[in-house]
């Protein structure tokens, strides 16, 4: 099967180069590095430790992590690899010079050997669900220690792998460990296929994520735009779902004319686009660096991390790609925040966070844009509730941390087996 793997990928690869150097257009960064995406570089020293995380999502969840691996291992270089061009936006933002980072290779058998040749790892860590055969593989054959880190797999996802099953067996053999977020996690990753002695339950290292430094200082500017007025987030919005929230907060204007949302899709090189599908209705919409009148009831987000502060300056949040079948976005954001937390039926993506919220009876579940509109007027008149709410979000967020430790931990373990003499961890 890796055969036909091999000839499906190679003949798909031009098209996803096509289609990875247009979203990169306007990102001059980015854009010029091209090639790293078939594996070619230019001045690139060998790695010493190796995190590839696909795209936004990854690179925020993994944060904690690399942070960590960038204070332990200081002789040694911390290479960070995404495959989205906004991922290396966001890479970049939150890591600046601490840490090397490239555009990850297409799982062609020529660009990933090209790449490997290059980066030379000594240790690959692969965040949640990214099985790339063909990396798999190379990393097999070239012997380098590969380690699955905050390990997850949907039941949606495995449904799917199962068709490929033999192929990810194989791609799985040649992991070292796999550290997952959870029980049921683990359950999948056998399943697929995966040899059940070398994973381990770590927890979600999203938890052990800090603060940006400058939250309370953009949250502060945010509240001045937009004035003591009902104000709510929908965050990593999709297009898919937008329609239900404008439905939703034309429903709240209703009982609450001088209520605010503010639209934070996930891709925010789409704001352009829902401000013009907006602009020919009744509501007014602003961009996030205007200051919000009463004649304006919408925002909307156009750029990387702001969301955070957002969520800070908001009363209520919704968390996106849970109202259509993606799955859900990170739902800690919010939680931690001390923000009431609301969601659609999608959660499969975010199934681990999604129960520790439902343990604590801090999570609102919706199913519709009438649904959501209901919740938001019973919190917008009830803020007793919102207060109670968002407190035991930031208690079940609390109780998830310790997983970047546990994995630390594992990490160690595993450069102790297999190259001892080539990366020596920093003390604690």
């Amino acid at each position: 099967m890796l055969f036909i793997y091999r000839i499906l990928a190679s003949l798909a690869a031009p098209l996803a180069l096509l289609r990875l150097r247009r979203k990169a257009r306007g990102m001059e960064e980015v854009a010029v590095r091209w090639r790293e995406w078939l594996g070619k570089f230019d001045n690139q020293a060998p790695a010493g430790v190796w995190i590839h995380a696909a795209s936004v999502g990854e690179v925020n969840a993994m944060a904690p992590l690399i942070e960590k691996l960038a204070g332990r291992f200081p002789d040694r270089q911390v290479l960070v690899s995404t495959l989205t061009p906004t991922g290396s936006a966001e890479a970049r933002r939150r890591f600046g010079d601490r840490v090397c980072h490239r555009l990850a290779p297409l799982d062609t058998r020529r660009a990933v050997c090209q790449w490997l040749d290059t980066v030379q790892p000594d240790i690959a860590l692969i965040a949640e669900t990214e099985i790339w055969p063909e990396l798999f593989e190379q990393l097999g054959r070239r012997g380098i220690p590969l380690v699955i880190v905050n390990g997850r797999i949907s039941p949606g996802a495995l449904g799917r792998y199962r068709h490929l099953r033999p192929l990810m067996t194989r791609a799985l053999s040649h992991t070292t460990r796999i550290a997952c977020q959870s029980r049921a996690e683990a359950e999948r990753f056998v399943h697929l296929g995966a040899p059940p002695e070398r994973i381990h339950v770590t927890g979600n290292v999203k938890f052990d994520g800090q603060l940006p430094p400058d939250l309370e200082e953009k949250s502060q500017v945010l509240r001045g735009r937009w004035g003591q007025r009902p104000v709510w987030v929908a965050g990593s919005t999709h297009g898919m779902e937008e329609d239900q929230l404008i439905a939703a907060h034309r429903k709240l204007l209703k009982k609450q004319p001088a209520a605010l949302l503010v639209l934070a899709p996930r891709h925010p090189e789409r704001a352009g686009e829902i401000r013009r599908r907006l602009a020919g209705g009744n509501l007014k919409v602003i961009g996030l660096e205007a200051s919000a009148g009463p004649e304006h009831s919408v925002v909307v987000i156009d750029r990387i991390g702001w969301l955070q502060p957002a969520y800070q300056a908001a009363g209520v949040c919704f968390v996106g790609g849970s109202l259509v079948p993606v799955g859900g976005h990170n739902l800690l954001e919010p939680a931690r925040l001390s923000r009431p937390v609301l969601a659609g039926p999608y959660l499969h993506e975010q199934a681990s966070m999604a129960e520790l919220l439902r343990e604590d009876s801090a999570l609102l579940e919706v199913t519709d844009a009438d649904e959501l509109a209901d919740a938001l007027i019973e919190l917008f008149d009830d803020p007793a509730r919102q207060l109670k709410l968002g407190m035991a979000a930031a208690r079940a967020a609390r109780q998830g941390r310790g997983a970047v430790e546990q994995t630390l931990v594992l990490i160690d373990q595993v450069l102790a087996e297999t190259r001892p003499d080539r990366v020596t961890p920093a003390g604690r």
